[in-house]
């Protein structure tokens, strides 16, 4: 009886407990921080290397694990751009644009991914890696960073081809 007592106890005071706790810990199940754990972990097992292939990309994206840089201007953002990417136009931080260089300052402070994905137009376009520069200048490792060289152009043309 007094086992019983003590179970009884020890559950209402868990489920007290769990209820006032936040909801990032279900009962049953996997929380959404655990499924983003895993997927980051499964990403990192394919050994991201310094440029990304559509596939990939894909997964990066559907995941949505590691933040995605567009190194374009922002009209052309504006217009269209990969799911949940951020803008740093490129052009801009050359040209020391204190609000774009604050900008990333925070972003780069706030960062808690250990890998982001730049991406530009296409294998010709180098704002991505004028991007990538200014973010190894804000103390992000090289190794860290992706590009995803066939860019907008390639992804533009994918996303057209799931429209139709």
């Amino acid at each position: 009886k007094n086992y019983f007592l003590i179970s009884l106890f020890s559950l209402t005071f868990a489920l007290i407990r769990w209820s006032i706790l936040d909801k990032e810990f279900p009962l049953i199940g996997w929380s959404n921080l655990q499924k983003k754990a895993m997927r980051i972990k499964e990403l990192s097992k394919q050994n991201i290397g310094s440029s990304i292939d559509l596939k990939l990309m894909k997964k990066i994206v559907s995941d949505q694990v590691f933040p995605i840089l567009d190194a374009r201007d922002i009209e052309s953002y504006n217009e269209g751009s990969i799911d949940n990417s951020i803008n740093f136009d490129s052009e801009l931080l050359m040209d020391g644009d204190e609000e774009i260089l604050s900008k990333l300052d925070k972003f780069v402070q706030s960062l808690s991914a250990d890998r982001i994905i730049v991406y530009c137009w296409n294998p010709d376009c180098d704002r991505a890696e004028i991007l990538r520069a200014f973010l190894i200048d804000f103390g992000i490792l090289e190794s860290n960073i992706s590009i995803y060289e066939n860019g907008w152009d390639e992804w533009s043309s994918f996303s057209d081809e799931l429209l139709k």
